[in-house]
């Protein structure tokens, strides 16, 4: 029986269907295995907005509609209010030495010392509304939303501005974005172009540009920091749009054919509220990028769609903000608070995970497939759960579903088998699978084989 080789992401062109291969809510480890992506275990719910999430002075945060609440017990959720947080936009956040700052795009800036004390310090002389922070060498560096040139706090102190505190050396006249420090450099980004600054320590203004060193990519939305770099939504200068990722004074796409059909589906504001977020499962390294009604991950180079079921329809994932707190990731998304988990629910929601692949006859030609076998992890589930197959001639329209019982706990030696009396039918040298659960199972995979007729 050959193997068919099990998909490693999202791959192919909407155009050229029988390009189409996916996974969605399971990823490849990269070395033809197959495993689910983490569920997510309800704590608590807030009854409020989630707006985001950070860790400070070894407390976990979050502000939800407008309250800025610490997660006081990481075990249940509970929860304390700390203050007021004004506005309904998303926040940005930036950790100093003796105080963090929390930025509501547009709105208002707080800053948020050791002993929980919130204080408005957008008020005060030299500031204006912000689309983002950053910290770096005891100053806080932010950045206007109206694009105009970025200004940095006194040093340990958010609140206080000199006038003489705005810079903008930039080569290009595109408007400022975003902000964040890599390696102790600044990058600055633009709708056009990063620039990169260094403190050399001179007064009024110690951010020195670093010549030669522009980064001709514009900055949209979705920033996220991943091992030595960052990671964001953007495009190089009058191209089109995709995910880069930045370091060592260059941007590289890593975003392929299928990502870039999905962003391209956005108008502007869509694709400037996308978020991004990075967490470890199994010791796999993954970054999720979320917009109003797609969602997907990356792991290895490889993408994969995440999905969640919320009251039966199906939805961009409900990840929502992610942070790990005492060597657990804690979730919040609308109302929840939540954790990553070894479960296969979405705040008790069942998780759809499905493999998408296609098998192609090498000279084109008709051919007949007898059953299919499906390595998958066997003897593990508390209960007997199933897992179907559809079959599709075109990789757009599928048959029904075939469904087939996994193993429960010890039944080791089950097989996966679709083997229909007379078979699963012939093909036009195409035949596409869909491979599909929403049990409480262990969705495990290494290895497909099929028995073909000529």
């Amino acid at each position: 029986m050959p193997r068919i080789p099990l998909p490693t992401g999202l791959i192919g062109n909407e155009g050229l269907p029988r390009t189409r291969q996916a996974l969605t809510n399971c990823f490849n480890t990269g070395d033809n295995t197959i495993i689910s992506r983490p569920g997510i275990e309800s704590l608590a719910t807030t009854g409020r907005v989630a707006r985001g999430q950070f860790v400070w002075n070894e407390a976990l945060y979050q502000v939800v509609s407008e309250d800025l609440i610490q997660i006081t017990d990481p075990a249940t959720g509970a929860n304390t209010n700390i203050g007021t947080v004004l506005g309904n936009a998303v926040i940005d956040t930036a950790i100093g030495f003796n105080e963090a700052v929390i930025l509501v795009k547009g709105g208002a800036i707080y800053s948020l010392d050791n002993a929980n004390a919130l204080t408005l310090i957008s008020g005060n002389a030299n500031f204006v509304p912000c689309d983002a922070v950053a910290h770096i060498d005891g100053r806080f560096v932010y950045i206007p939303t109206s694009g105009d040139p970025a200004f940095f706090s006194d040093v340990g102190d958010a609140g206080t501005v000199q006038p003489e505190s705005f810079f903008d050396a930039e080569e290009l006249p595109d408007k400022n974005t975003t902000v964040f420090n890599l390696r102790n450099t600044l990058y600055i980004g633009g709708t056009d172009s990063f620039e990169l600054f260094r403190d050399t320590g001179a007064s009024p203004n110690p951010f020195t540009r670093l010549t030669g060193a522009r980064i001709d990519f514009g900055f949209i939305s979705a920033l996220v920091a991943y091992a030595d770099t960052f990671y964001f939504l953007g495009r190089e200068k009058d191209q089109d749009f995709g995910i880069y990722a930045i370091g060592q004074g260059r941007a590289e796409k890593v975003s392929n054919e299928a990502i870039d059909e999905i962003l391209a589906s956005y108008l502007p504001a869509g694709r400037a509220a996308a978020t991004a977020e990075r967490f470890k499962w199994r010791g796999y390294d993954m970054l999720t990028f979320t917009l109003a009604a797609d969602a997907f991950g990356l792991h290895n180079g490889n993408w994969f769609l995440l999905t969640s079921l919320n009251q039966g329809v199906v939805t961009a994932w409900s990840g929502g903000f992610i942070n790990q707190f005492e060597g657990t990731y804690y979730t919040a998304f609308g109302a929840n608070i939540g954790r990553l988990s070894d479960v296969n629910t979405d705040y008790g929601a069942e998780i759809r995970r499905t493999i998408d692949l296609a098998f192609e006859h090498p000279d084109n030609e008709f051919f007949a497939c007898q059953s299919l076998t499906m390595g998958l992890s066997q003897g593990f589930n508390a209960a007997v759960g199933t897992v179907g197959l559809a079959i599709s001639r075109n990789n757009v329209e599928y048959g029904e579903f075939i469904f087939r019982d996994l193993g429960a706990v010890g039944e080791y030696t089950t097989h996966l088998e679709w083997n229909e009396p007379g078979g699963l039918g012939a093909y036009d040298g195409f035949m596409g699978m869909r491979i599909y659960t929403t049990q409480d199972v262990i969705f495990s995979a290494n290895a497909l084989s099929a028995y073909f007729r000529g």
